[in-house]
């Protein structure tokens, strides 16, 4: 399944915001992805919990957006969640 790399991508720009932005935990996240990726919200969720553990759980809601994009792109377009201080 070629969206395996753009679930990898996803959550390794998800792990960088977190990083940069001091988020401990997301609450909130939208996703914007091609038309001819296979990816939502209950996958995408899934591998987050699994490859992101602590930051993504169960009670983090997570939308995915159909875009005109390139194939293997996606935005993070909206990202919401507790800051570390």
């Amino acid at each position: 399944m070629h969206d395996t790399i753009l679930l990898n991508k996803i959550s390794q720009a998800l792990n960088e915001c977190c990083k940069t932005k001091n988020f401990y935990k997301i609450n909130r996240l939208v996703v914007n992805v091609n038309e001819r990726s296979h990816l939502n919200a209950g996958n995408l969720h899934e591998y987050l919990k699994n490859y992101n553990e602590g930051i993504v759980d169960d009670d983090t809601d997570i939308e995915v957006r159909i875009e005109d994009l390139p194939d293997q792109i996606a935005i993070l377009r909206n990202i919401e969640g507790e800051i570390a201080e």
